[in-house]
């Protein structure tokens, strides 16, 4: 899926599993195509393993299948965000449970413009989805 991210997009947290399925068996491979994090926007990634799909839809979240900042402020230990820097070309792998966000900081002046990719254990393809063969 190729994305243009506007510096207006809205932001919120979210587990990729949360809307393919819990169960899915699936990584992503995420590739930047312009430079981001600094004047475009980047990924937000929270540093910590989790072993299936959080609660969504509450504490504050903006969609049902998002994560709600209030759950995350109140997650014991604290969590830390990291927030990488790319350069067009750079790429980032993760998994279902993964919780990231779009990184959209105030002074961003540039659209993002990235490629996602979604590697799904032939088990697990969602039916809802239309395969591509390389």
């Amino acid at each position: 899926m190729l994305r243009r991210i506007p510096i207006t997009n809205g932001t919120d947290w979210h587990q990729d599993g949360a809307f393919l399925g819990a169960d899915i068996r699936v990584v992503n491979l995420w590739v930047t195509l312009s430079d981001c994090g600094v004047d475009a926007a980047g990924l937000d990634v929270i540093a910590k393993r989790f072993p299936n799909v959080l609660e969504t839809g509450t504490q504050g979240a903006q969609f049902n299948w998002s994560v709600g900042p209030g759950l995350v402020d109140s997650m014991q230990p604290p969590v830390k965000i990291q927030t990488p820097v790319f350069r067009a070309g750079d790429a980032m792998m993760f998994d279902q449970f993964c919780l990231h966000r779009t990184g959209i900081r105030p002074g961003m002046t540039k659209e993002r413009y990235a490629i996602e990719s979604w590697m799904f254990a032939p088990s697990a393809f969602p039916m809802d989805q239309f395969p591509l063969f390389v």
